[in-house]
Parts: structure tokens; sequence; C-alpha cells
């Protein structure tokens, strides 16, 4: 089967405002663009990367507006990050926020993965697509690039911009309009998208007041519960899902998150003939299967996403749980 890559819906935050702002129609752009009318009103919606490309240039198209993405980019923060997010914030400094932003990324973004190098005394933060090249993607490039010098402002202190900014396509906004959102140098028709930082930042560390944030984003995973309610299997099954990349996935945690204690929760699972490790092995295989077949997740990075002590303690879970091993398993079932 073909690859799909996938990004959550929140990564379009903003585009809702500057359509409207603009006098534009966002469902007739959402219909163009082969998507639902409410394919964002979840965040967590995930949507194909062709289709979110598609939008945003048929958008800039349509309402006139050449640098789009840039201005999508400016209302985006922490929250659109989700889950993602709260594994930034709870990092000492930027340098272990951004190592677990390269790491990561998948829990938010499938379709593209940043690297941190270092240069003499700078560093650059480049980003690599794993989707084949698109066409009309300059929109989604730079709203990408945007967003996370957005984001590093928002974990490290609003002073933190780029001393350049790189893009491996021409312009397609007035020159000015790039200073003006992205605060530095910019240049175009370089070999990668790239933002470039003096290595200084990398100990700065992460705002107190991002930190706090993590309570907050806490309160939201219980949030996503009400829809829940009805099966406390699902309930369980869904913040495994959640929490499982940040190590968070206990049932000392799961409890917590539930308002139970942990011998509460394991009482009522076995009254519904469940068990606790049982379904984390199980969320675990699911999740395994499925991304397995339909990417090309390196294991050491998916062993890792999924909290194994290594690629060899994961293999041998795979191959207990499916009779084969991940690759075969991914040579079978393309």
């Amino acid at each position: 089967m073909s690859v799909r890559y996938e990004v959550r819906s929140a990564a379009l935050t903003g585009l809702t405002a500057e359509v409207t702002g603009l006098g534009g129609d966002l469902s007739a752009l959402l219909v163009r663009s082969a998507m639902k009318p409410t394919a964002l009103d979840d965040g967590d919606e995930l949507i194909q990367i062709e289709q979110l490309i598609r939008l945003l240039n048929e958008a800039s198209i349509h309402l006139q507006c050449p640098d789009l993405g840039l201005r999508v980019a400016s209302h985006q923060s922490l929250d659109m990050l989700g889950l993602l997010g709260r594994l930034l914030v709870r990092e000492p400094d930027l340098h272990a926020a951004f190592t677990a932003a390269q790491r990561y990324l998948a829990l938010h973004n499938k379709a593209e993965h940043w690297q941190l190098l270092p240069l003499e005394g700078r560093i650059q933060v480049r980003r690599i697509e794993h989707f084949f090249a698109v066409e009309e993607a300059q929109q989604y490039r730079e709203m990408a690039i945007a967003a996370y010098a957005q984001l590093v402002r928002a974990i490290g202190g609003a002073d933190l911009r780029p001393l350049r900014v790189e893009f491996s396509h021409s312009p397609v906004a007035p020159r000015a309009r790039y200073r003006q959102h992205l605060g530095c140098e910019v240049l175009f028709d370089q070999e990668y998208d790239c933002l470039v930082y003096d290595a200084s930042i990398l100990r700065r560390p992460v705002l107190a007041m991002a930190r706090d944030d993590a309570q907050r984003l806490d309160d939201l995973l219980r949030e996503r519960l009400d829809s829940l309610q009805d099966s406390l299997e699902l309930q369980v099954r869904s913040l495994i899902v959640q929490t499982l990349g940040m190590r968070q996935h206990s049932l000392g945690h799961i409890a917590e998150l539930l308002h139970l204690h942990p011998r509460a929760l394991q009482r009522r699972l076995l009254s519904e003939g469940l068990c606790f490790k049982q379904l984390v092995h199980q969320v675990k295989m699911d999740t395994a299967g499925w991304q397995v077949q339909a990417s090309n997740m390196p294991l050491t990075l998916l062993a890792d996403v999924l909290g194994y002590a290594d690629q060899a303690a994961f293999c041998k879970a795979f191959r207990n749980h499916f009779g084969q091993s991940p690759s075969s398993w991914r040579k079978a079932h393309r």
C-alpha cells in the first residue's frame, strides 16, 4: 500500500481567522481541496499532507494573499502541538526541547522531520520532508518554517528570533513581507528550508510559564474522555495512545488522569475482564502493526515512540504478537 503522510489539523491553526478576515469562504475552499467541511473543527483530525498543501495554495490564490502561510503561522502557539507540546515544555532547556521535537514530531506531523545541526557558533534547524515533493507547496513550507520560529519564542522567550531563514524555493510574496513576519534576513533558492540561530540559545531555559501549560494540557486530556464515558476500555486505550511517546502510560498516571486510585482502576478493569498490562500491549501492537506497514518510520524511532527500551525489545514483542519480524511484516503488507 502507498504510505499516507498525515498531519493533525491543528497544524492549520489560524487559517480560519485569516480566511474570514480576508472575506473568504472557508467551507468552499475545503470542498475544493477535497476535504470535508468539518475537517478543521477538531485539532486532532488527521488530514493528508497533499490536502493540506492544496488547501493553503488554493486559499492564497483565491484570497490574493501571497503571504498566507506566514500569516497563518503567526496565530500558532504551543496549544496546536497537543501532546508534543506537553513533551517539549517539560524539558529543562531549548537544547533538550529541540532534541525532543526532532525525535517525536511524528506525534503531530508524520510528513516531515527537523534536524539540529551545529555550525561555527551557530545552529541550523533544517526541515526535511518525508513525502515526495508536491507542486505548489510554497505556502505550506513557509508556514512550517514560520511556525517553528514562533514556537521557539513561545518556549524560550519573545526575543528569540533566527539570525537567518533559508528557503529552497523562490519568493512568492514581496521580500519585505518575509522580513516583516520573520524579523531576520531571508534567503531563497537555497539547498534546504532551515532556520539559523546563535548557538547560545541552546542553553536558554524553557520558560516557566510554558511549563505551567503542562497542567492545562493534562486537563485537556481529561476533557477528551467526555465522549468515551460509556466505556472504561475506550477511555484507558485513548489515554495509553496519547501518552506512549512521553513514557507517561503507567498505571499510576492513567489512573490519575481518570481521577481514580490505581487499585480502583485495576478492580474496575478486572470486573470487565480486562488487564491494564494487556491493554498497553494491545495498544502498542495495534499502533506498531499499522505504523510498520503504512510508513517508513525507522524501527529504532518507532520502538522509542512506543516506549520500548530498545529496538531489540520492540522486535521481540512484535514477533511474538504477529509471528513475523517488523521488517518481514512491512514487506508482506506493502
